[in-house]
């Protein structure tokens, strides 16, 4: 597992993301996230996180557990850990529908270190 992610689309700041999934942090969770993206890079992926695993799938799935909503510049900020995730959706950059609690420990299952 590595804590700090250089991906330099957003496509590949998804698809980067069980090289970071924490399954510990994951005991327990079965979720499917859906990446909503708009911008300079728009497009749709999910997020698999079920029986300690993480897999990525490209396009949008029917009834996800979470949908994040936000622009691709946006989402490559924060997977590159330039931009506070939690800060983020404070200042209203991106919107999240559906389970709020997952998100809550989103940071956890995906850790990424905010570059110093």
């Amino acid at each position: 597992m590595t804590d700090v992610l250089q991906p330099t689309t957003a496509a590949a700041a998804v698809a980067v993301l069980p090289a970071v999934f924490d399954r510990g942090a994951a005991e327990g969770v079965d979720a499917v996230i859906l990446f909503d993206l708009s911008g300079r890079e728009p497009g749709q992926w999910t997020v698999v996180v079920r029986d300690g695993t993480c897999r990525v799938q490209p396009g949008r799935t029917e009834g996800p557990s979470v949908t994040l909503t936000m622009d691709s510049d946006v989402w490559l900020a924060i997977a590159r850990g330039e931009k506070s995730g939690r800060d983020a959706f404070m200042n209203g950059e991106y919107q999240v529908s559906g389970d709020l609690m997952f998100m809550m420990r989103f940071g956890k299952i995906f850790p990424v270190k905010a570059r110093a």
